[in-house]
């Protein structure tokens, strides 16, 4: 896998291949993902069903929706990342010209050919139509919740303590949780250490350090949930991370 960042701007490019990796149930808190399948299949799960992406298909997930997806080594799949506070405070003229900027410096790196960004770009004001339309409103709730959780992941939370937070039982918590996010509080937690890891992975800390810092029980802990999340390990991902649109 191959991560390309703009420091700019909150978005990033990610290349994923020569991997045989089944991405368990996962969403994507704080990102519209747009990915375009570039070599082979792709399969994608959804709410209501399984879908079979190939060569050319694009699909996006939007901020919260859950999916898994399973890719086999023969297959390559593009996908761009952009901060759904980015959409919300950038009109669509504004995003669409700077894409396309970033896509044109992507391509002149060789990183993905004209015709796959082409599809990334026009799937922008797929985005943008997703954002306006919307989706069904979360649990106001289990929104606090979601936010604290995304916001301190690193925070050892109970469930009872959450479930207090907004005076619920906890059996009825798990319950409205999962019904909302998709997955436990634990699992959810678990997932935004890991995002919350990604981010620290930027930083001169060391492995040990973050997984530390992040309320891991040891470093050997964190790997397997990195890998098991990520697809491949901290130090890998370190090696894999490269900057684009320095002058966007």
């Amino acid at each position: 896998m191959r991560y390309y960042q703009c420091d700019k701007y909150p978005i990033e490019f990610v290349v994923s291949e020569n991997i045989d990796k089944h991405f368990n149930s996962h969403n994507h808190v704080g990102h519209y993902v747009i990915s375009v399948v570039m070599q082979g299949t792709v399969t994608v799960c959804l709410e209501n069903g399984e879908v079979a992406c190939r060569r050319g298909d694009v699909f996006i997930m939007p901020p919260y929706a859950i999916h898994s997806v399973y890719q086999r080594s023969d297959a390559r799949l593009l996908s761009m990342c952009v901060g759904s506070a980015f959409i919300d405070e950038t009109d669509l003229e504004t995003a669409e010209g700077i894409v396309k900027e970033l896509l044109g410096d992507a391509e002149g790196q060789e990183i993905f050919r004209k015709e796959q960004g082409e599809k990334l770009l026009i799937s922008v004001k797929k985005v943008y139509h997703l954002r306006d339309n919307g989706s069904k409103e979360m649990d106001a709730g289990i929104k606090i919740l979601t936010d604290k959780i995304t916001c301190y992941p690193e925070q050892e939370l109970s469930i009872e303590t959450l479930a207090a937070d907004i005076f619920v039982s906890k059996y009825y918590l798990i319950r409205k949780f999962r019904n909302s996010v998709g997955m436990t509080p634990h699992q959810f937690c678990i997932q935004n250490r890991i995002r919350k890891s990604q981010r620290l992975l930027d930083e001169e800390k060391t492995i040990s350090r973050i997984a530390a810092e992040m309320g891991f029980y040891d470093q050997s802990h964190f790997d397997k949930a990195f890998q098991r999340i990520v697809g491949i390990s901290p130090s890998e991902y370190i090696h894999s991370k490269k900057h684009i649109g320095q002058s966007t």
